[in-house]
């Protein structure tokens, strides 16, 4: 099997490392939401506008309404990152699956006429 470049290796670890970016900034921003929600809500508990209990079924509100948009958000997270890598050209896997058997019965070839 053909081995990878350091430019081939150098394109898995970009398109690695931005999906990973994205997926850390989505995470971040729905734990960030969250706590910024529990903070306001305890304070109104502590400011005695709402009852714990209160404060409780509104957070449980806001989750259960996040994991309904959750589906939608990965599918255009997904979207998203597809049409990134259009854009910026990366290979898809079938892709290079095909160039590695090419490259694989080449060398092969060229063995051959070696001997």
């Amino acid at each position: 099997m053909a081995k990878k470049t350091t430019k081939e290796k150098d394109k898995n670890i970009d398109k690695d490392s931005m999906f990973k970016k994205l997926l850390y900034t989505g995470i971040g921003l729905t734990v960030t939401t969250k706590e910024k929600i529990e903070k306001k809500i305890d304070e109104l508990v502590d400011k005695n506008k709402i009852t714990a209990e209160e404060g409780k079924k509104l957070l449980d509100e806001f989750v259960k309404d996040f994991d309904k948009k959750k589906d939608k958000l990965e599918k255009e997270m997904k979207d998203f990152v597809k049409k990134t890598a259009e854009a910026l050209k990366f290979a898809k896997k079938k892709d290079v699956e095909d160039i590695n058997k090419r490259l694989e019965e080449i060398e092969s070839k060229l063995e051959t006429h070696k001997k």
